[in-house]
């Protein structure tokens, strides 16, 4: 129960903050102090040897370059810049719908298609047409290594990171192998776009994208069209960090959202007849329908799911200097780690019945013309301030990633009953409610669904 636990693993200091008090004392109010980050040994390698990871926004130091990147990301992702990325949503929406109709027993491929679409079509203009596109497969690719990369203690070098100086072939240093292995991956997927839409871009037939944007601001490109200079290196790898930080979290938000659903029949039910009332039975919900105060228990059940499911583990922090919280000392170098399930779990803030799955602890009942209403409570903690990083390396990203994820919700939640597997009898089956923590994410096993 305590806020904040100090462990020692292999000579690093780890400081579990366990709530939400503790976050917000050191890594919003010393921000200053906890914006470094903790890199794995086996990432380390692939950043000093093999290639340029530590360019990753998500990882970089905090610094002049990582306020470049930062920069350009919050200029395209700005809440106002919402609208220009919305056709792209809607487009790959709609095919999702369509797709889900045909062949629901494939939700989570066709899941995994629409989130690459919007992805690739905002980054680079390209248009993605099946689940079997090249772009598509190279990005999972990518995650994948990602993930395999960011999980402690799978590599004997991230134990003991003295082992990172011998050689490739000598025994026990398969993680060099599959550093020099994995190089060509994450390459493979974020330089031949960027350098198509620099091309494109010379010859007039570029798609308006992020990477166009970016590219007309530049100060000192590199003129040849097969190369690039510093800046447009900064651009590149900042584009990618969509593809790296999108592909995965948004696939997991919907699929935890689908478990959801088919656990709690009577939240789905009640969230449906709310949009009923709200945008009618003959069209889909669009963005302007989103506001809290028309769809306020879909809105709550928004919350309830990013409350109740925590599906993306906090990157952790590094305190660059010494620094002492309630009376104990934070050395330099701590590995500082926010619980995000502990705190979307603590029972001061959400009341006593945390493990449920209850939408109604987010609205307070209201009286008008209209009758017994419901409204948000204001008071209540949000969790996409907890569940979005803190500080200096908040994401970016947070208000299009929630923006994708509330239409998609609604529309889905409006077009379909999600419903559990039937068993030989006919009987349904009802997926357990069970986490698997991969890399970053954490993933609900999803046993069937639809």
């Amino acid at each position: 129960d305590s806020d904040i636990l100090h462990l020692r693993v292999a000579g690093e200091d780890y400081i579990i903050l366990n709530s939400h008090k503790a976050v917000i004392d050191l890594l919003e109010k010393r921000s200053v102090i906890y914006s470094g980050r903790y890199v794995l040994s086996i990432r380390s390698e692939l950043m000093d040897i093999y290639l340029s990871w530590d360019r990753d926004l998500l990882v970089l130091p905090y610094g002049e370059d990582l306020k470049a990147h930062r920069k350009l990301f919050q200029q395209e992702f700005h809440p106002n810049n919402n609208v220009l990325h919305q056709p792209h949503e809607k487009k790959a929406l709609v095919v999702f719908l369509n797709n889900l109709l045909d062949t629901p027993e494939d939700w989570l491929a066709h899941i995994r298609l629409m989130t690459g679409t919007i992805i690739f079509a905002i980054a680079y203009g390209i248009h993605v047409e099946h689940k079997d596109d090249p772009n598509i497969a190279a990005a999972e690719r990518m995650m994948a290594v990602l993930s395999a990369a960011g999980i402690p203690g799978t590599f004997l070098v991230d134990v003991f990171p003295i082992l990172k100086y011998v050689p490739y072939w000598f025994p026990g240093a398969s993680f060099k192998r599959k550093a020099r292995e994995w190089n060509g991956i994450l390459s493979a997927t974020i330089t031949p776009p960027f350098l198509k839409v620099k091309q494109a871009m010379a010859d007039g037939t570029a798609e308006d994208c992020f990477s166009l944007r970016c590219l007309k601001n530049a100060k000192n490109p590199d003129s040849r069209l097969d190369h690039l200079s510093s800046e447009e290196e900064v651009i590149k790898e900042t584009v990618g960090t969509i593809i790296r930080g999108g592909a995965d979290t948004g696939v997991t938000a919907l699929r935890t959202f689908f478990l959801a659903m088919t656990c709690f029949p009577h939240v789905q039910r009640e969230a449906q007849e709310e949009l009923d009332r709200v945008v009618g039975k003959d069209r889909l919900p669009d963005h302007k329908d989103l506001d809290k105060d028309l769809l306020p228990y879909f809105w709550a059940v928004v919350n309830e799911s990013f409350r109740y499911e925590s599906f993306v583990n906090s990157f952790p922090h590094v305190a660059d200097a010494d620094d002492t919280y309630k009376g104990y000392h934070i050395p330099k170098g701590s590995i500082a780690i926010p619980n995000v399930w502990a705190i979307c779990h603590d029972e001061k803030i959400y009341g006593p019945d945390v493990d449920s799955f209850e939408p109604k602890r987010w609205l307070l009942k209201t009286l008008d013309e209209r009758g017994e209403g419901w409204k948000i409570n204001p008071d209540m903690l949000d969790p996409m301030t907890v569940t979005f990083g803190f500080g200096r390396r908040v994401c970016p990203g947070k208000h299009m990633g929630l923006s994708s994820f509330r239409i998609n919700a609604a529309s889905l939640l409006h077009s379909f009953n999600i419903t559990p597997p039937l068993d030989k009898l006919g009987e349904p089956v009802i997926p357990k409610i069970e986490y698997i923590s991969i890399g970053k994410t954490v993933l609900g096993k999803c046993y069937g669904i639809l």
